[in-house]
């Protein structure tokens, strides 16, 4: 563990300044006007995001300010064929789908696409999609899971777990069981889960964590900043005890912040202060929420708001296949209908990207923002009263757009771009994360106390500035 000085310092690599527009409404964004490596880039302004990096520059970040729903594809399937290991199969297989035609199903749409997306999503593959028959594909996950068009028994829209490239639907069937939740969410695999008690957001929860790491497709934009030409997959943070723990535990999809993964993974991503590396910071953050019971999916790519899928979105579709294999650690244990997403500075731009993701119940951005489209779930914002990053000021300026959802801003008054991470299960960071998906994922109505109402928590913490919208006062 760091001491707080050197975690203060961890702002050049945390993010590698990656300073976000909050109001970016269009283009590539502009390059900053360099900085030094404490503050990197500059703040974000109105017209696109910049991105500092940890020795001053910035590159400017071709995807900030971007509007309109990243993910594109048509209500009950947003991504087309775009989920599942886009060099393989449903269960990993890197050589095709079960059964696998290594080179996709047999009737597969042209463009990977679901029935009626012209497009294809996001990332079809060509020589699969959902309407592929039972040998399966390349890829193809069919639907983004079933929005609420999809109907109840796995139309062509979306799926549960979308189709694997058609492994269980017939032509046009989609979906493996394809079903629809309410608000355009996904039914659960896992049934007959106990439910969950309450817990102290601000201790570690009842769960021994394990990791899995290395796990899932290739996925993420290249060059990365720091594996260069090398994709890479995921590292997933659980309760140790997933298989017989008696309960439906709720997904989050984690994304870096730029240059930063969930921990080290030596040689290229570490942290040495010596050289100004800070690659691997956010494990206090993983093991936290897995001890709460959540199964914490996190890309290792570094650079998370690029991507056809983006990395978040690729991950999240293959745990979701995994969640319906009977081999896989994850059969039947994952409580497919309440997933949310968080991430940090690029990461948290990434997360608001994909606000309009009809699977999501709850995100969180954590010190960075960018213009929102699409919002239905729940939102919390967090900024640093210190962060020369990415000011608090911008953070609002987004949060204030929230109106048709709840959504809480908390500005933790003497926290900088990155040392939130080393406080502590007692910190603000650490203890607002675990219970606001709590209260969203889990059900768990006692945490609701941290946010909702006229005296809340947080409101009265006096190591914040918190806002509330007013669906949250109340």
């Amino acid at each position: 563990m760091m001491s707080m000085s050197q975690a203060r310092r961890s702002i050049a690599g945390i993010s590698l300044a990656f300073s976000i527009a909050a109001c970016g409404s269009g283009g590539g964004g502009s390059s900053g006007p360099g900085g030094s490596g404490e503050q990197g880039g500059t703040t974000g302004n109105s017209t696109g995001g910049t991105s500092g990096s940890a020795k001053g520059g910035a590159t400017g970040n071709p995807t900030a300010g971007t509007t309109g729903n990243p993910v594109g594809g048509t209500a009950g399937g947003p991504v087309g064929g775009a989920a599942g290991n886009p060099t393989g199969g449903t269960s990993g297989n890197p050589e095709g789908g079960t059964g696998g035609n290594p080179t996709g199903g047999t009737a597969g749409n042209p463009t990977g696409g679901t029935a009626g997306n012209p497009t294809g999503g996001m990332a079809g593959n060509p020589t699969g999609g959902t309407t592929g028959g039972s040998t399966a594909g390349r890829g193809g996950a069919g639907g983004r899971g079933g929005a609420a068009s999809a109907g109840t028994t796995g139309g062509a829209t979306g799926g549960k777990a979308g189709g694997a490239g058609g492994q269980a639907g017939g032509p046009g069937g989609g979906g493996q069981a394809g079903a629809t939740g309410t608000g355009g969410g996904m039914v659960s695999g896992c049934v007959g889960g106990k439910a969950w008690p309450t817990a102290n957001p601000a201790a570690a929860g009842p769960f021994q964590v394990a990791a899995d790491k290395m796990v899932g497709p290739l996925a993420g934009y290249t060059p990365d900043p720091i594996y260069g030409d090398q994709q890479q997959r995921f590292n997933i943070y659980r309760p140790k005890d997933l298989a017989t723990s008696g309960y439906c535990h709720p997904i989050l999809v984690w994304a870096n912040g730029h240059t930063d993964n969930p921990e080290q993974n030596p040689p290229l991503c570490v942290v040495d202060s010596a050289a100004n590396k800070w690659c691997g910071q956010y494990l206090p953050m993983m093991n936290h929420l897995a001890s709460h019971g959540f199964v914490v999916i996190a890309s290792l790519s570094t650079t998370t708001s690029k991507g056809d899928p983006l990395p978040t979105i690729a991950g999240l579709d293959w745990l979701l296949q995994q969640s319906e294999v009977s081999s896989s650690p994850y059969y039947h244990r994952l409580d497919t209908a309440n997933i949310g997403q968080l991430g940090h500075s690029e990461g948290a731009m990434s997360t608001c990207m994909v606000a309009s993701e009809p699977r999501y119940k709850a995100l969180a951005a954590i010190s960075g923002t960018r213009t929102l489209t699409g919002v239905h779930t729940p939102m919390l914002f967090f900024c640093g009263g210190k962060d020369t990053v990415v000011s608090c000021d911008s953070v609002r300026s987004v949060f204030l757009t929230v109106t048709n959802q709840p959504a809480f801003l908390i500005d933790e008054l003497n926290s900088d771009h990155g040392s939130w991470v080393y406080q502590g299960a007692k910190g603000v960071s650490l203890s607002m994360a675990a219970a606001w998906f709590r209260v969203h994922l889990m059900g768990d109505t006692a945490n609701r106390k941290y946010f909702y109402g006229p005296n809340c928590t947080f409101c009265t913490d006096s190591r914040v500035k918190a806002e509330q919208n007013s669906l949250i006062a109340q």
